[in-house]
C-alpha cells in the first residue's frame, strides 16, 4: 500500500538518505536503522510507568524481551497481557486501529482519502456490537481485562516517534476495538484479486482471462507490474494487498505423527507467510493461569494465540483461501432500498472531505468509491462478506488454548468465521488432525464466465451457512503426516476458486516421503527448503524452446545451465538469476507480439507461468522465434552477468511503515540481507517477474515448531523482534537469529521458565 511513496531509486537521494540517517544517529534521534534503546532501558521505562499489577501476577522477560505471564486468575492474566501488549506495541495498535476505522488521511494526508472511503464502506466494525453481545461471559471478561491492561499503559506511556510523525494522539481502547482489530486481521485475501477483476471486467478479453484464472488459480498478490506496463494497481488493489499481508494470507503448516519422528511423538511446524514489516505482525507470548498454560504467537490487540502449544496440544495452520466474499450486481429495487449516509473524512494538512456510504441488503456498494478505478459509477456492485456475520473467533481460540486433544481443537473451530483457515493440530496422545475452520455461504459452485452474482442467486447462497462441522476433516492419515500450503484442501463444492498451486505441498510430500522417520533438525531443514521442482522443469522447457534459435557460446552456456539446474533458489545461485531473467524476457516477448505490450496481472502468476506460458510460447511462428528469441537469451545473459548471484539481487529489508517515505525512510528501515527462496518455495520470499534489483516484502516472517515429546520443546523466531518501539534494539534483534536458522525456546514447565526468563520488572513477586 505504501510502496509507491518510496524509497527513492535515485542515487543522489539515496546518498542523502544515508547521510541523514547517520546524522540522526549522532544526535541521538530514535530510529530503526540505528537503535539506541537496550533491553535494560526498555525495562526501566516499564518500571517508570508504575503499573499496579494484581497481587500474585508476575511478568518475566527473556533476553529478547519476550514476556511470560503468570497469574493466579484468568482475568489477571488477561490484564497483564494487555499491559505488555500496549507497552511493546502501542504505536502499532494505534496505527492499526485507525487503519481499520478508515482514518489513514488523518495520518498521511489527502492521498489516502479514497482509501479511507473504501475502508469505511467495507465496515470492519459492522458486526462488532452483535458479536460482543453474543460472546460468552468468560470470553467477555477476558477481553475486558485485556482492554483494562491496554488502557492502564496507554494513559501513561509517552508517544512514540512514529506516532509523532504520523500525528497520532493515542486514544483509549474499548472491547469493540479488539473485535475491530480481529476483523481487520480477518480481511479476505481474495479482495486483491476481486478488485483487480472488477477493474478488468470491461476489457474485451475478460472472459478469456477469467477462464484461465479459474484454470490455474492465483497466488497471494496479483498487482505485480512490469515497469512498461500501462496497467497500474488501483487504490483498492493496493489496500487489499496490504490487508492480505496482515492476515494469515499465506503459510506452510506440517503435522507429523509419532511414527514419522525419531522421538516417537508428534511434531507440528508453522511457517506463516505475511508482510515482512516492522514491527512484525506477531507477538510472542507465554501464559500461565488456572485455565491456560500455553505459548505462541498473537496478533497485536487480539488476545488469543493464533498458533502455539499447551501441555497437551500444538496447533497452527494456513489461510484456506476460501471465497469468504461475493460481488453482487444490485437490482433497481436493491438500490432503492439502500441506506444512504454521508461520512466526514478528516485530512491532515488539508480540509475534511465528505463521501457517500450506501449499504444494500447484500452489503456495501463498492462502486460508489473512486478507489475502484475506472469502474467507478459504471455498475452498481455490492460486496457480501462473511466478516459481517456474527461469529466468535476469540472464544474458538480460547477453547483451543485449553484443549487437550485434536478432536477438541476441531470442535472449537466451529465458531470461526474469518479469516477462513486450514487448522492443523497434534496432541501428546499421538494424534494429528486437519480441520477447515470457516463460516461460508452454502454455494453449489461459481459462474463460468464471470464471478459477479445476481441479486437473487446471492440471496439464495447467503441464506444458508456452513461452518467447520460441515466441511471435511481428517485425523491420523495413513501417510503419517499432514501438509497445508494454501492449496485446495478438499473437494468441497463452493469452497473457493483461487487456491494456490500445489508446488509447496508437492515439494513437502516429496521430502517427507523420502524416509521413514525424521530427526527434528531434518524436519527444520524442510521448513527452510528453497528448491522448486516446478521452476527447474520450467527452466528446462524454456531452454529447450530457445536452443534451436541460439547463435553464440554465451547463449548456449545459459541454456545448458538451465537444463542442469535443480530449481534451488539459494542466495549464491547464478542459475536462479538466469532462469528468472529469461522468464521475464519471454513473457515480455509474448506480451509484445500477442497483447500489444500489455502484461495482464495473470501473466505474473506462478501458476500461469508453470502451466500456461509454454503453451502460449508454442503459438509463436518459426519466423517470430528466429527473430526474437536470441535477443531474449542475450538479455538474460547480460542481466545475469551483472548481478552474478540470486542474493545480490533478491534481498529482504524489513521496514517500518515510515520506511517507505522518500529520503526519511532510511531512518525506519533495517539493513537488507540476501534472501534465499522464491515465490513458491517452502521458505517463501515472494517476487514478481524480475527486471532488476528486488526487495521482497512478503514471505516467511516467523517460524514455530513444537515436539510433543516434552513440554519445553517449543521454539519460535520472528523476522524482526518482539518490541514495536522505534529506537529499540529489540525491534530487530531476532534478525540475526533468523539468518542463522536459530530460534527462541518457549518452555511450559515453571522451572525452565524461571531459568530462561530472568528479567522481572516492577513489584511483581
Amino acid at each position: 500500500m505504501f510502496k509507491t511513496l518510496g524509497p527513492s531509486r535515485n542515487r543522489v537521494l539515496r546518498a542523502v538518505a544515508r547521510l541523514l540517517a547517520s546524522a540522526a544517529s549522532c544526535f541521538g534521534w530514535l530510529s530503526v536503522r540505528y537503535p539506541t534503546l537496550s533491553l535494560q532501558a526498555r525495562l526501566e521505562q516499564f518500571n517508570a510507568l508504575s503499573i499496579a499489577l494484581p497481587p500474585g501476577t508476575t511478568i518475566r522477560f527473556n533476553d529478547h524481551f519476550v514476556p511470560y505471564i503468570t497469574a493466579q486468575s484468568d482475568p489477571q492474566a488477561a490484564f497483564a497481557l494487555g499491559v505488555v501488549t500496549e507497552f511493546q506495541r502501542g504505536p502499532q495498535l494505534q496505527f492499526l486501529k485507525r487503519l481499520a476505522q478508515g482514518r489513514l488521511s488523518e495520518m498521511g494526508g489527502s492521498g489516502f482519502v479514497d482509501m479511507d472511503h473504501l475502508i469505511r464502506l467495507l465496515d470492519f466494525a459492522k458486526s462488532a456490537p452483535a458479536m460482543w453481545e453474543a460472546m460468552p461471559a468468560d470470553s467477555r471478561e477476558w477481553v475486558e481485562q485485556f482492554v483494562n491492561g491496554l488502557n492502564a499503559v496507554q494513559s501513561k506511556r509517552p508517544r512514540g516517534v512514529d506516532e509523532k510523525l504520523l500525528g497520532i494522539q493515542p486514544e483509549p481502547y474499548t472491547p469493540l476495538d479488539v473485535l475491530l482489530l480481529g476483523r481487520l486481521a480477518g480481511a479476505d485475501v481474495n479482495w486483491s484479486i476481486y478488485f483487480s477483476l472488477i477493474e478488468q471486467r470491461h476489457n474485451h478479453d475478460f472472459v478469456h482471462w477469467w477462464r484461465k484464472l479459474r484454470q490455474v488459480g492465483a497466488g497471494v498478490l496479483t498487482s505485480f507490474d512490469l515497469p512498461e506496463s500501462t496497467t497500474q494497481p488501483t487504490v483498492a488493489q493496493r489496500l487489499a494487498d496490504f490487508l492480505s499481508e496482515l492476515g494469515r494470507s499465506g503459510s506452510n503448516a506440517f503435522a507429523l505423527s509419532a511414527h514419522k519422528t525419531t522421538t516417537g511423538f508428534p511434531l507440528l511446524m508453522n511457517d506463516p507467510h505475511l508482510g515482512q514489516h516492522l514491527p512484525n505482525v506477531w507477538m510472542l507470548v507465554g501464559l500461565h493461569s488456572p485455565s491456560y498454560q500455553c505459548v505462541g504467537l498473537m496478533f497485536p490487540g487480539v488476545p488469543v494465540l493464533g498458533l502455539g502449544r499447551n501441555l497437551d496440544v500444538a496447533w497452527g495452520g494456513t489461510n484456506l483461501r476460501a471465497a469468504a466474499s461475493d460481488c453482487v450486481r444490485l437490482t433497481e429495487q436493491d438500490e432503492a432500498d439502500c441506506i444512504d449516509v454521508q461520512t466526514r473524512i478528516r485530512v491532515r494538512f488539508s480540509w475534511s472531505r465528505r463521501r457517500r456510504l450506501r449499504h444494500s441488503r447484500h452489503g456495501p456498494v463498492l462502486t460508489d468509491c473512486q478507489a475502484l478505478g475506472r469502474l467507478f459509477g459504471r455498475e452498481t456492485l455490492a460486496l457480501r462478506w462473511a466478516g459481517h456475520w456474527v461469529t466468535d473467533e476469540i472464544t474458538s481460540f480460547l477453547q483451543t488454548m485449553r484443549a487437550h486433544t485434536v478432536s477438541q481443537v476441531h470442535a472449537a473451530m466451529a465458531g470461526v468465521g474469518v479469516t477462513p483457515l486450514n487448522v492443523l493440530a497434534a496432541d501428546r496422545h499421538g494424534n494429528i488432525g486437519h480441520v477447515l475452520a470457516a463460516t461460508l455461504p452454502h454455494r453449489d459452485g461459481f459462474p463460468e464466465d464471470d464471478w459477479i452474482l445476481s441479486s437473487d442467486s446471492a440471496a439464495a447462497s447467503w441464506a444458508q451457512r456452513r461452518c467447520a462441522n460441515d466441511f471435511p476433516k481428517v485425523i491420523n492419515p495413513v501417510a503419517g503426516y499432514l501438509v497445508s500450503a494454501n492449496n485446495r484442501p478438499a473437494d468441497a463444492p463452493g469452497l473457493g476458486f483461487l487456491f494456490n498451486g500445489d508446488d509447496r505441498v508437492a515439494r513437502a510430500r516429496q521430502l517427507l516421503d523420502a524416509k521413514g522417520r525424521f530427526t527434528t533438525p531434518e524436519l527444520l531443514a524442510i521448513q527452510r527448503d528453497v528448491t522448486s521442482p516446478k521452476a527447474a522443469a520450467l527452466a528446462g522447457q524454456m531452454a529447450e524452446f530457445c536452443l534451436p534459435h541460439i547463435h553464440n557460446t554465451d547463449q548456449r552456456v545459459l541454456c545448458n545451465a538451465l537444463l542442469n539446474w535443480n530449481g534451488q533458489y539459494s542466495a549464491d545461485s547464478m542459475a536462479a538469476l538466469q532462469m528468472e531473467f529469461l522468464l521475464t524476457a519471454l513473457v515480455r516477448l509474448l506480451a509484445r507480439l500477442r497483447l500489444k505490450g500489455r502484461v495482464p496481472s495473470l501473466m505474473h502468476e506462478w501458476t500461469y507461468l508453470t502451466d500456461g506460458l509454454m503453451d502460449d510460447l508454442e503459438s509463436l511462428t518459426t519466423a517470430e522465434r528466429t527473430q526474437h528469441v536470441p535477443a531474449c537469451v542475450d538479455e538474460a545473459c547480460r542481466m545475469a552477468q551483472r548481478w552474478q548471484m540470486w542474493g545480490n539481487l533478491h534481498k529482504i529489508r524489513p521496514r517500518h511503515v515510515l520506511g517507505y517515505l522518500p529520503i526519511l525512510g532510511k531512518l525506519f528501515s533495517a539493513r537488507s540481507f540476501p534472501a534465499s527462496g522464491s515465490r513458491e518455495t517452502l521458505m517463501k520470499n515472494a517476487h514478481g517477474l524480475i527486471t532488476g534489483f528486488d526487495e521482497t516484502s512478503y514471505g516467511s516472517q516467523s517460524r514455530h515448531w513444537s515436539c510433543l515429546s516434552h513440554p519445553d520443546a517449543n521454539h519460535f523466531v520472528l523476522l524482526g523482534g518482539q518490541d514495536g518501539w522505534v529506537g529499540s534494539q529489540l525491534l530487530v534483534d531476532q534478525i540475526p537469529l533468523w539468518q542463522a536458522a536459530q530460534t527462541i525456546q518457549m518452555p511450559l514447565l515453571p522451572q525452565t521458565v524461571h531459568a530462561l526468563f530472568t528479567h522481572c520488572v516492577g513489584t511483581l513477586e
